[in-house]
Protein backbone atom coordinates (compact mmCIF):
# COMPACT_ATOMS: atom_id res chain seq x y z
CA UNK A 1 0.00 0.00 0.00
CA UNK A 2 1.18 3.74 -0.80
CA UNK A 3 2.31 5.99 1.72
CA UNK A 4 -0.02 8.47 2.90
CA UNK A 5 -0.61 11.64 0.97
CA UNK A 6 0.60 15.03 3.60
CA UNK A 7 -2.94 16.56 4.16
CA UNK A 8 -1.80 19.96 2.54
CA UNK A 9 -1.62 17.77 -0.48
CA UNK A 10 -4.45 15.70 -0.22
CA UNK A 11 -6.33 18.65 0.61
CA UNK A 12 -5.66 20.84 -2.30
CA UNK A 13 -6.30 17.71 -4.68
CA UNK A 14 -9.56 17.19 -3.72
CA UNK A 15 -10.13 20.56 -3.73
CA UNK A 16 -9.14 21.38 -7.41
CA UNK A 17 -10.96 17.73 -8.44
CA UNK A 18 -14.27 19.09 -6.63
CA UNK A 19 -14.01 22.78 -7.99
CA UNK A 20 -13.27 21.47 -11.95
CA UNK A 21 -16.53 19.87 -11.82
CA UNK A 22 -18.73 23.09 -10.95
CA UNK A 23 -20.77 24.35 -14.45
CA UNK A 24 -20.89 28.32 -15.08
CA UNK A 25 -23.75 29.12 -12.92
CA UNK A 26 -27.79 29.05 -13.94
CA UNK A 27 -28.45 32.92 -14.20
CA UNK A 28 -26.02 33.36 -17.51
CA UNK A 29 -27.71 30.36 -19.29
CA UNK A 30 -30.53 32.27 -18.85
CA UNK A 31 -29.43 35.36 -19.63
CA UNK A 32 -28.00 34.65 -22.89
CA UNK A 33 -31.05 32.56 -23.67
CA UNK A 34 -32.98 35.87 -23.69
CA UNK A 35 -30.69 37.65 -25.53
CA UNK A 36 -30.46 34.95 -28.41
CA UNK A 37 -34.51 35.21 -28.39
CA UNK A 38 -34.62 38.67 -28.48
CA UNK A 39 -31.84 38.66 -31.28
CA UNK A 40 -33.25 36.02 -33.53
CA UNK A 41 -36.91 36.11 -33.23
CA UNK A 42 -38.74 35.67 -36.43
CA UNK A 43 -40.67 38.71 -38.14
CA UNK A 44 -43.06 36.33 -40.65
CA UNK A 45 -43.61 32.51 -40.69
CA UNK A 46 -42.39 29.78 -43.62
CA UNK A 47 -44.96 31.57 -45.90
CA UNK A 48 -44.37 35.14 -45.53
CA UNK A 49 -47.22 35.74 -43.15
CA UNK A 50 -46.62 37.31 -39.47
CA UNK A 51 -46.23 34.46 -36.70
CA UNK A 52 -48.78 33.16 -34.43
CA UNK A 53 -49.83 34.33 -31.38
CA UNK A 54 -48.83 31.16 -29.22
CA UNK A 55 -45.16 30.70 -31.67
CA UNK A 56 -44.01 34.38 -30.96
CA UNK A 57 -45.48 34.30 -27.18
CA UNK A 58 -43.62 31.42 -26.62
CA UNK A 59 -40.37 31.93 -28.15
CA UNK A 60 -38.38 33.59 -25.74
CA UNK A 61 -39.34 30.98 -23.17
CA UNK A 62 -38.63 27.98 -25.98
CA UNK A 63 -34.87 29.78 -26.16
CA UNK A 64 -34.26 29.67 -22.95
CA UNK A 65 -35.15 26.27 -22.52
CA UNK A 66 -32.89 25.27 -25.74
CA UNK A 67 -29.77 27.44 -23.73
CA UNK A 68 -30.06 24.28 -20.93
CA UNK A 69 -30.02 21.57 -23.29
CA UNK A 70 -26.43 20.14 -22.67
CA UNK A 71 -27.40 20.08 -18.62
CA UNK A 72 -30.82 18.51 -19.36
CA UNK A 73 -29.19 15.90 -21.11
CA UNK A 74 -26.09 15.18 -18.90
CA UNK A 75 -28.43 14.98 -15.96
CA UNK A 76 -31.19 12.61 -17.37
CA UNK A 77 -28.51 10.85 -18.54
CA UNK A 78 -26.93 10.26 -15.28
CA UNK A 79 -30.24 9.19 -13.63
CA UNK A 80 -30.73 6.67 -16.25
CA UNK A 81 -27.27 5.26 -15.53
CA UNK A 82 -25.68 6.19 -18.95
CA UNK A 83 -21.83 5.56 -19.08
CA UNK A 84 -20.71 9.09 -19.68
CA UNK A 85 -23.52 11.37 -19.72
CA UNK A 86 -21.87 14.49 -18.52
CA UNK A 87 -19.10 14.17 -21.68
CA UNK A 88 -21.83 13.25 -23.99
CA UNK A 89 -24.09 15.97 -23.11
CA UNK A 90 -21.77 18.38 -23.45
CA UNK A 91 -20.38 16.66 -27.10
CA UNK A 92 -20.27 18.59 -30.15
CA UNK A 93 -21.58 16.17 -32.30
CA UNK A 94 -24.96 15.13 -29.88
CA UNK A 95 -25.33 19.11 -29.61
CA UNK A 96 -25.84 19.88 -33.37
CA UNK A 97 -28.00 16.34 -33.40
CA UNK A 98 -30.27 17.39 -30.55
CA UNK A 99 -30.07 21.16 -32.15
CA UNK A 100 -31.46 19.30 -35.47
CA UNK A 101 -34.38 16.84 -34.02
CA UNK A 102 -35.62 20.06 -31.37
CA UNK A 103 -35.55 22.32 -34.49
CA UNK A 104 -37.12 19.84 -36.41
CA UNK A 105 -39.98 18.56 -33.99
CA UNK A 106 -40.28 23.03 -33.38
CA UNK A 107 -40.86 23.57 -36.93
CA UNK A 108 -43.66 20.70 -37.03
CA UNK A 109 -46.21 22.22 -34.46
CA UNK A 110 -45.32 25.64 -35.58
CA UNK A 111 -45.44 27.53 -38.78
CA UNK A 112 -41.90 29.07 -38.49
CA UNK A 113 -38.73 28.64 -40.82
CA UNK A 114 -37.36 25.23 -40.53
CA UNK A 115 -34.19 26.69 -41.09
CA UNK A 116 -34.09 29.21 -38.83
CA UNK A 117 -35.54 26.73 -35.78
CA UNK A 118 -32.54 23.82 -36.42
CA UNK A 119 -30.00 27.30 -36.46
CA UNK A 120 -31.48 28.61 -33.46
CA UNK A 121 -31.64 25.47 -31.64
CA UNK A 122 -27.94 24.38 -32.53
CA UNK A 123 -27.05 27.47 -31.93
CA UNK A 124 -28.12 27.93 -28.22
CA UNK A 125 -27.02 24.30 -27.15
CA UNK A 126 -23.51 25.41 -28.45
CA UNK A 127 -23.25 28.20 -26.90
CA UNK A 128 -23.53 26.95 -23.83
CA UNK A 129 -21.00 24.53 -24.58
CA UNK A 130 -18.83 27.75 -25.15
CA UNK A 131 -19.99 29.04 -21.83
CA UNK A 132 -18.43 25.50 -20.03
CA UNK A 133 -15.42 25.88 -22.18
CA UNK A 134 -14.88 29.35 -20.94
CA UNK A 135 -15.05 28.65 -17.34
CA UNK A 136 -12.52 26.16 -17.79
CA UNK A 137 -15.08 23.27 -16.84
CA UNK A 138 -14.04 19.61 -17.86
CA UNK A 139 -15.77 19.58 -21.45
CA UNK A 140 -14.40 16.87 -24.29
CA UNK A 141 -16.62 18.40 -26.61
CA UNK A 142 -15.13 15.87 -29.55
CA UNK A 143 -16.71 12.92 -27.14
CA UNK A 144 -17.60 9.90 -28.51
CA UNK A 145 -13.85 10.29 -30.77
CA UNK A 146 -12.07 11.78 -27.98
CA UNK A 147 -11.77 12.26 -24.44
CA UNK A 148 -9.19 15.16 -24.51
CA UNK A 149 -9.91 18.03 -22.67
CA UNK A 150 -10.52 21.21 -24.29
CA UNK A 151 -10.48 24.67 -22.01
CA UNK A 152 -9.20 28.17 -22.89
CA UNK A 153 -8.63 28.97 -19.00
CA UNK A 154 -10.90 30.40 -16.19
CA UNK A 155 -11.99 33.50 -18.59
CA UNK A 156 -15.76 33.76 -16.48
CA UNK A 157 -16.47 33.29 -12.90
CA UNK A 158 -16.69 30.43 -10.76
CA UNK A 159 -18.75 32.51 -8.02
CA UNK A 160 -22.47 33.42 -8.59
CA UNK A 161 -22.35 37.02 -7.60
CA UNK A 162 -19.60 37.42 -9.70
CA UNK A 163 -20.62 35.50 -12.49
CA UNK A 164 -24.47 36.80 -12.15
CA UNK A 165 -22.96 40.59 -12.12
CA UNK A 166 -20.97 39.85 -15.53
CA UNK A 167 -23.67 38.44 -17.24
CA UNK A 168 -26.53 40.93 -15.84
CA UNK A 169 -24.00 43.73 -17.19
CA UNK A 170 -23.72 42.25 -20.29
CA UNK A 171 -27.44 41.10 -20.49
CA UNK A 172 -28.38 45.23 -20.10
CA UNK A 173 -25.16 46.39 -22.42
CA UNK A 174 -27.08 44.51 -24.86
CA UNK A 175 -30.65 45.97 -24.38
CA UNK A 176 -29.38 49.38 -24.22
CA UNK A 177 -27.59 48.62 -27.89
CA UNK A 178 -30.96 47.79 -28.96
CA UNK A 179 -32.36 50.36 -28.05
CA UNK A 180 -30.00 53.16 -29.48
CA UNK A 181 -29.60 51.57 -32.58
CA UNK A 182 -33.79 51.77 -32.71
CA UNK A 183 -34.76 47.95 -32.07
CA UNK A 184 -37.02 46.82 -29.87
CA UNK A 185 -36.86 43.83 -27.41
CA UNK A 186 -39.77 42.13 -29.37
CA UNK A 187 -41.97 39.78 -27.35
CA UNK A 188 -39.88 39.82 -24.49
CA UNK A 189 -41.24 43.17 -23.61
CA UNK A 190 -44.78 41.94 -23.75
CA UNK A 191 -43.95 39.23 -21.31
CA UNK A 192 -42.65 41.92 -18.67
CA UNK A 193 -45.81 44.24 -19.23
CA UNK A 194 -48.31 43.43 -16.20
CA UNK A 195 -50.17 46.91 -16.19
CA UNK A 196 -52.94 44.76 -17.60
CA UNK A 197 -54.11 41.61 -16.45
CA UNK A 198 -55.98 40.64 -19.44
CA UNK A 199 -52.88 39.18 -21.38
CA UNK A 200 -53.30 36.29 -23.66
CA UNK A 201 -53.21 32.96 -22.54
CA UNK A 202 -49.93 32.16 -24.25
CA UNK A 203 -48.11 35.30 -22.98
CA UNK A 204 -48.92 33.71 -19.24
CA UNK A 205 -48.24 30.07 -20.38
CA UNK A 206 -44.61 31.88 -21.52
CA UNK A 207 -43.93 33.79 -18.20
CA UNK A 208 -44.69 30.33 -16.34
CA UNK A 209 -42.29 28.66 -18.13
CA UNK A 210 -38.99 30.96 -17.69
CA UNK A 211 -40.23 31.15 -14.17
CA UNK A 212 -40.26 27.47 -13.80
CA UNK A 213 -37.07 27.00 -15.77
CA UNK A 214 -35.06 29.68 -13.94
CA UNK A 215 -36.45 28.24 -10.38
CA UNK A 216 -36.36 24.55 -11.24
CA UNK A 217 -32.66 25.67 -12.21
CA UNK A 218 -31.97 27.83 -8.74
CA UNK A 219 -33.23 25.34 -6.78
CA UNK A 220 -31.46 22.18 -8.37
CA UNK A 221 -28.22 24.53 -7.85
CA UNK A 222 -28.86 25.23 -4.17
CA UNK A 223 -29.44 21.34 -3.74
CA UNK A 224 -26.16 20.79 -5.61
CA UNK A 225 -24.64 23.12 -3.40
CA UNK A 226 -25.37 20.87 -0.12
CA UNK A 227 -24.49 18.08 -2.22
CA UNK A 228 -20.80 19.78 -3.35
CA UNK A 229 -20.36 20.72 0.65
CA UNK A 230 -20.29 17.19 1.58
CA UNK A 231 -17.98 15.64 -0.84
CA UNK A 232 -15.55 18.34 0.30
CA UNK A 233 -16.42 17.16 4.05
CA UNK A 234 -15.64 13.83 2.49
CA UNK A 235 -12.06 14.58 1.28
CA UNK A 236 -11.64 16.78 4.18
CA UNK A 237 -11.85 13.74 6.63
CA UNK A 238 -9.98 11.57 4.21
CA UNK A 239 -6.88 14.40 4.83
CA UNK A 240 -7.70 13.95 8.52
CA UNK A 241 -7.30 10.04 8.34
CA UNK A 242 -10.67 9.58 9.45
CA UNK A 243 -11.78 7.80 6.77
CA UNK A 244 -14.83 5.51 8.18
CA UNK A 245 -16.27 8.76 8.30
CA UNK A 246 -15.41 10.23 4.82
CA UNK A 247 -17.12 7.04 3.62
CA UNK A 248 -20.37 7.85 4.98
CA UNK A 249 -20.12 11.29 4.20
CA UNK A 250 -19.21 10.63 0.50
CA UNK A 251 -22.47 8.52 0.99
CA UNK A 252 -25.00 11.14 1.61
CA UNK A 253 -23.05 13.37 -1.17
CA UNK A 254 -23.73 10.82 -4.06
CA UNK A 255 -27.86 11.44 -4.38
CA UNK A 256 -29.41 13.55 -6.97
CA UNK A 257 -28.61 16.46 -7.91
CA UNK A 258 -25.04 15.18 -7.83
CA UNK A 259 -22.29 17.52 -6.72
CA UNK A 260 -19.83 16.46 -8.99
CA UNK A 261 -19.26 14.46 -12.26
CA UNK A 262 -19.38 10.62 -12.39
CA UNK A 263 -16.27 9.34 -10.82
CA UNK A 264 -15.41 11.96 -8.26
CA UNK A 265 -16.94 10.75 -5.26
CA UNK A 266 -15.34 7.14 -6.43
CA UNK A 267 -12.03 8.21 -6.19
CA UNK A 268 -12.67 10.15 -2.04
CA UNK A 269 -13.51 6.32 -1.91
CA UNK A 270 -10.69 5.35 -3.26
CA UNK A 271 -8.70 6.96 -1.03
CA UNK A 272 -10.62 6.10 2.64
CA UNK A 273 -10.58 2.46 1.68
CA UNK A 274 -6.86 2.43 0.92
CA UNK A 275 -6.47 4.58 3.68
CA UNK A 276 -8.10 1.71 5.51
CA UNK A 277 -5.78 -0.76 4.33
CA UNK A 278 -8.34 -2.11 2.10
CA UNK A 279 -6.15 -2.28 -1.19
CA UNK A 280 -8.36 -4.41 -3.49
CA UNK A 281 -11.48 -2.19 -2.79
CA UNK A 282 -9.28 0.69 -3.44
CA UNK A 283 -8.34 -0.18 -6.30
CA UNK A 284 -11.66 -1.53 -7.60
CA UNK A 285 -13.08 2.29 -6.63
CA UNK A 286 -9.78 3.90 -8.63
CA UNK A 287 -10.69 2.27 -11.78
CA UNK A 288 -14.42 2.61 -11.53
CA UNK A 289 -13.44 6.14 -11.71
CA UNK A 290 -11.15 6.26 -14.30
CA UNK A 291 -14.05 4.10 -16.23
CA UNK A 292 -16.95 6.38 -15.59
CA UNK A 293 -14.73 10.01 -16.46
CA UNK A 294 -11.25 9.01 -18.15
CA UNK A 295 -10.85 13.26 -18.76
CA UNK A 296 -10.29 13.55 -15.02
CA UNK A 297 -7.11 13.87 -14.50
CA UNK A 298 -6.78 12.52 -11.20
CA UNK A 299 -8.56 9.04 -11.42
CA UNK A 300 -5.61 8.84 -14.43
CA UNK A 301 -2.89 10.12 -11.59
CA UNK A 302 -4.05 8.40 -8.47
CA UNK A 303 -4.20 4.89 -10.66
CA UNK A 304 -0.99 5.66 -11.44
CA UNK A 305 0.31 6.63 -7.98
CA UNK A 306 -1.62 3.83 -6.69
CA UNK A 307 0.24 0.91 -8.59
CA UNK A 308 3.50 2.78 -8.34
CA UNK A 309 3.81 2.39 -4.03
CA UNK A 310 1.75 -0.86 -4.45
CA UNK A 311 2.98 -4.26 -2.86
CA UNK A 312 4.63 -6.18 -6.05
CA UNK A 313 7.58 -6.39 -7.90
CA UNK A 314 9.36 -3.79 -9.15
CA UNK A 315 9.07 -4.61 -12.78
CA UNK A 316 5.27 -5.50 -12.40
CA UNK A 317 4.71 -1.99 -11.22
CA UNK A 318 6.75 -0.20 -13.91
CA UNK A 319 4.04 -2.16 -16.29
CA UNK A 320 1.09 -1.05 -14.44
CA UNK A 321 2.09 2.61 -14.12
CA UNK A 322 3.37 2.87 -18.17
CA UNK A 323 0.17 3.13 -19.62
CA UNK A 324 -1.45 5.81 -16.95
CA UNK A 325 1.77 7.77 -17.20
CA UNK A 326 1.77 7.76 -21.01
CA UNK A 327 -1.87 8.86 -20.89
CA UNK A 328 -1.07 11.87 -18.32
CA UNK A 329 1.22 13.11 -20.33
CA UNK A 330 -1.00 12.67 -23.88
CA UNK A 331 -3.90 14.02 -22.33
CA UNK A 332 -2.58 16.72 -19.99
CA UNK A 333 0.08 18.44 -21.21
CA UNK A 334 -0.62 21.73 -19.48
CA UNK A 335 -2.29 20.44 -16.21
CA UNK A 336 -0.77 22.54 -13.23
CA UNK A 337 -0.01 19.53 -11.12
CA UNK A 338 1.52 17.04 -14.23
CA UNK A 339 5.50 17.65 -13.39
CA UNK A 340 4.92 17.28 -9.50
CA UNK A 341 2.50 14.27 -10.06
CA UNK A 342 5.28 12.69 -12.42
CA UNK A 343 7.91 13.32 -10.07
CA UNK A 344 5.86 11.45 -6.93
CA UNK A 345 5.11 8.52 -9.29
CA UNK A 346 9.18 8.52 -10.24
CA UNK A 347 10.13 8.72 -6.41
CA UNK A 348 7.45 5.75 -5.56
CA UNK A 349 9.08 3.44 -8.71
CA UNK A 350 12.62 4.51 -6.97
CA UNK A 351 11.82 3.22 -3.81
CA UNK A 352 13.35 -0.32 -2.72
CA UNK A 353 10.96 -2.89 -2.91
Amino acid sequence: MRKSVPRRDLIQRRARCLLSSIDVPVIGHTLVGLATAIQFEPESDRDGAAPGRMSLALWPAAVVVLSYVPDILAQLGSMAGVRHAGLAGHSLVVGVLAGILLGVAWAAVSRLSLWRLVLTASGAIMFHDLLDILQSTDRAPLWPWSTRIVSAGSLLPRRTLPETALFLGAFIAFVLWRRLTGRTLGTLSGLFEFRSLASSAPVWVARALIVVVLMTAVSTRAVRSQRERAARDAARLNAQGRYAEALRVADTADRWPWPVRPGRLDLIRGEAHEGLGEAAVAERYYLQAYDEDPTNFWAVADLAEFHAASNVPLEERRKLVQPYADELRRKFPRHEQLHTVMARIDRKLGQAD
